[in-house]
């Protein structure tokens, strides 16, 4: 039978995790038969394939399993593609999981509907499985849309709300960033150019887990990998200006927004979350890319200019005009600031931005 969604759970020694992750995708009977899963195991060296295995030993219609060596996320979303078979893709991470009850409706929903791009709802939970945090957006539900009718709420957008038409992604010969962390940045950028026509599932199918140990999102994890961060906005600064001609309307505010957004997590983990010597080392490559979004994106190098705390610091600006100096005053303050904020679990990034930016509508 022909598959209508295809998921794909690339997997790296996650057998704590990985049962539950597979036991969310068990939907009614004539579903199943609908759903591909591909298990991309990425050379875990714990259980993790064996109990995959285990899966497509019971429902051999649905779940297949493929072993490879270590290549890291971008490489099992490259593996999984090429199998993919379903008329829409989406990406679970192997810690993360479904509803199996949203799924169920999902995949019948998925099709009644023939569109580009589906958005869907998504929670932050933790490791007991608390909710945390709950992502909707202001769309459309009772009929289609395009680009054109996103809102300032897309700006939460990330892989956990999106699935893709299988078709786009392999007409546009889209391959992610292999052997680094973080690439799934690509995956809510680069495949955007495909999409014309969009519609919204207005319920909660995904669960994130966040604040497991070790995962990317680790900030001793982020500091370590801060280079692979680099090699991603370098990957995303160079796909924007090859394709910049294409943005209009609301796929370009859509495309300004995810790259800005990007690089100025980059700027701030350079700046006031590092801050040793060791962890500055990467400044030849922050001052690389400062300087191509400056030549080839202006318009995202002068919105960083414009970004300054409470205090009315212009924190990126006063490192471009110090000619990159890591340990001027200010960022050292910032530095201490962050490190008591941190201690006390209070936000330091009082960051304020232009009004353009905040209302979705920048130029």
């Amino acid at each position: 039978m022909t598959k209508i969604l295809s998921i794909i759970i690339p997997t790296y020694n996650m057998e704590k995790y990985l049962h539950k992750c597979l036991d969310s995708l068990i939907v009614s009977a004539e579903n199943l038969s609908l759903l591909e899963v591909l298990v991309i195991n990425d050379g875990s060296k714990d259980a993790s394939s064996e109990i995959a295995h285990d899966y497509e030993s019971i429902y051999p219609q649905v779940f297949k399993v493929i072993d490879k060596k270590n290549g890291n996320y971008g490489s099992c979303v490259n593996c999984g593609l090429q199998e993919a078979t379903g008329k829409y893709v989406k990406i679970l991470d192997a810690d993360d999981h479904f509803s199996n009850k949203s799924l169920d409706v999902f995949i019948s929903y998925l099709e009644r509907v023939d569109v580009d791009l589906v958005i869907s709802d998504y929670c932050i939970v933790d490791e007991k499985g608390k909710i945390k945090e709950t992502y909707t957006f202001n769309l459309p539900v009772d009929r289609t849309f395009t680009i054109n009718d996103f809102t300032e709420s897309t700006g939460w957008l990330w892989h956990h709300g999106i699935t893709y038409k299988t078709s786009n992604i392999v007409t546009m010969n889209y391959k992610q960033t292999e052997g680094i962390s973080y690439t799934d940045d690509e995956w809510i950028f680069k495949p955007m150019i495909s999409v014309k026509m969009v519609a919204y599932f207005p319920q909660f199918l995904y669960y994130y887990l966040r604040g497991r140990e070790g995962q990317t999102f680790d900030p001793k994890v982020m500091q370590k990998t801060f280079s692979h961060r680099m090699i991603v906005a370098n990957s995303m600064v160079r796909f924007y200006e090859d394709h910049c001609s294409l943005f209009e309307g609301g796929l370009k505010q859509y495309m300004f927004s995810k790259l800005f957004s990007r690089v100025r997590a980059l700027y701030n983990l350079f700046l006031i979350k590092g801050g040793n010597q060791d962890e500055l080392h990467d400044t030849p490559a922050m001052i690389s890319l400062d300087q191509e979004l400056k030549r080839h994106v202006p318009d995202v190098y002068m919105r960083l200019d414009s970004i300054h705390n409470k205090l009315g610091w212009f924190y990126i600006r006063k490192w471009r005009s110090s000619d990159f100096d890591n340990h001027i005053l200010m960022l050292e303050i910032l530095r201490l600031k962050y490190r008591l904020y941190h201690l006390l679990g209070l936000n330091v990034f009082n960051i304020h931005m232009p009004e353009q930016i905040k209302r979705g509508t920048a130029k």
